[in-house]
């Protein structure tokens, strides 16, 4: 735990939360923060300041990736239940690799127009409010098809530009503590947020869809890297600064916000060589940007200064207890392997959609619901966690229309592998309601919300323990928003009003915080809409 005033975390978590007044229809009805200190949740969106949603280099030469792969033989549900954890000797990425994953992580799907003839261009992973903010940068040694050097992946062209020239990864393994996948990684992908680009729309609470939206990222991220047997652990211990400088970042506009070690190569990593200022200039992304100082405040509050205060944080793991259920309890049913779709993870995830059309005159089955809530919910490789302790989010469902459940609100037991009733009735109208007033999650059959007992994570993390909740509970959730389109179902992330939620499901849900929703089930066929 580091030792600042873990307070930060839950006073930003209360500034940022929604509460509905009014009948619940539109913006005017959504405020954000806490009795008496409540304002508008949206922001002004003026469109003279609009960002920009990509980084280019200005000065610096594209080197343009494949677009066509060799097809994966793993399928897509088998992917994503991987938990990273491949036990390999020497697994080094090629440049088919690399293309592959970054362009499935955070690519662009079309380009499309809208009625006013503006040019809509559609990412692979979907992002709050379309707002997209993550940029990946590859930190690599000599790969197959690719020299070692500091790369940044330019989504627009789908290119790689060089940054830095040679093999920088013993910056990396210094700043995170000597993190041992880091040590082994012949390739580490770091993530950056820029913050401007979905502030524009959402204010401080941007920094919350930070890690929901790098959750979202990292489902496509990891499940591609599975389907590709390349090993893969997230790290969320390292120190910013030096990863920042690396990166030619300046920590406060964008800054480093995750990073995943690839690959596994029992060679040593060489001494790195001098990394002097950059200086490279990029296309400016909007006239004019606005601080939130709430984003600020809590990106430094959570922040690790050293490698050594990188490694402190990460040890010992988190283990948690879980409750035995407090009643009857509904044993889940996946389907058999031999029963499941063999689409690979590449077909799902560009035919992945956000679907706010369910079909309310069919149920979703129960063995369905069984085998999303499973594949999604194994875990994965972190420096941090261990995905055989158990998530840090509790699983909480309204279920409207699920084959052999009673309409009404229940909760998962991970560890019994079961659905626990706690108050039966029909919830839809309270599930608009928790949705900000969106029906599409009345006509859902299945709104599924992750909670976070966050006094323990922060005791045991700090504030850094903010950010983790919120990364596994979108993790989680983008790893079943595949799994419904591999299963042939719908889903879409949505919002929610914090304390209406923990008040749906109390008592059982007292104490605890809104992290994330994911609305799911059968949908109509034909109505999409791409976020």
């Amino acid at each position: 735990m580091d030792n600042r005033d873990t307070r930060a975390a839950r006073r930003f978590h209360d500034a940022t939360k929604y509460t509905l007044v009014g009948a619940g229809e539109g913006d005017d009805d959504i405020l954000m923060g806490t009795l008496p200190d409540l304002g508008p949740a949206i922001g002004e969106q003026d469109p003279t300041i609009e960002p920009y949603p990509y980084k280019v280099y200005t000065t610096l030469d594209p080197w343009y990736l494949p677009l066509e792969f060799p097809p994966s033989a793993i399928p897509a549900l088998d992917a994503l239940a991987t938990t990273g954890d491949l036990p390999l000797d020497r697994a080094v990425p090629s440049l088919d690799t690399i293309a592959r994953l970054c362009l499935l992580s955070n690519g662009i799907l079309k380009r499309g127009s809208h009625r006013t003839g503006r040019v809509i261009e559609y990412r692979v992973a979907g992002g709050t409010g379309a707002r997209y903010h993550l940029e990946l940068y590859l930190v690599c040694g000599d790969l197959p098809g690719i020299d070692a050097g500091v790369y940044h992946y330019a989504a627009h062209d789908h290119s790689l530009r060089r940054l830095r020239a040679g093999d920088h990864r013993a910056k990396i393994h210094q700043a995170t503590g000597d993190e041992p996948s880091i040590a082994r990684a012949p390739a580490i992908i770091v993530a950056t947020s820029t913050f401007w680009r979905n502030a524009w729309r959402y204010q401080a609470r941007a920094y919350r869809h930070v890690y929901w939206d790098m959750g979202t990222v990292l489902a496509n991220l990891l499940s591609v890297a599975a389907s590709s047997e390349l090993p893969a652990r997230v790290v969320m211990g390292f120190a910013e600064g030096d990863i920042n400088r690396l990166l030619g970042v300046d920590g406060e506009r964008e800054t480093a916000v995750c990073l995943v070690a690839l690959g596994s190569d029992p060679g040593s990593v060489p001494v790195a060589p001098p990394a002097e200022p950059l200086d490279l200039p990029t296309r400016p992304i909007s006239s004019h940007e606005i601080i939130f100082p709430e984003i600020t405040r809590m990106h430094a509050a959570s922040s690790l200064a050293t490698g050594e205060e990188a490694a402190a944080w990460r040890s010992p793991r988190w283990s948690r207890s879980f409750p035995d259920p407090n009643g009857d309890r509904v044993p889940l049913r996946p389907l058999a392997q031999g029963e499941l779709p063999q689409d690979p993870i590449d077909t799902v995830i560009m035919r992945r959609r956000s679907t706010r059309h369910y079909d309310t005159g069919r149920k979703l089955p129960f063995e369905a619901l069984s085998t999303l809530l499973d594949r999604s919910s194994r875990g994965v490789s972190m420096d941090c966690l261990d995905p055989e302790a158990g998530p840090l989010n509790d699983q909480y469902f309204i279920v409207n229309n699920v084959e052999g459940l009673d309409p009404g609100t229940y909760v998962l037991h991970p560890k019994h592998q079961g659905l626990e009733p706690l108050a039966i009735g029909d919830m839809r109208k309270a599930a608009a309601k928790l949705a900000c007033g969106q029906g599409y999650a009345a006509n859902a059959h299945v709104n599924l919300y992750y909670l976070a007992d966050l006094a323990p994570i922060i005791e045991r993390y700090g504030n850094r323990g903010y950010r983790l909740a919120q990364l596994e509970a979108a993790l989680f959730a983008g790893k079943l928003h595949l799994a419904a389109h591999a299963l042939g179902f719908g889903a879409v992330g949505s919002t929610a009003v914090d304390d209406e939620v923990i008040r749906s499901f109390s008592p059982h849900a007292y104490g605890r915080s809104y992290m994330f929703v994911l609305v799911f089930g059968v949908r109509v066929p034909g109505r999409f809409r791409r976020s």
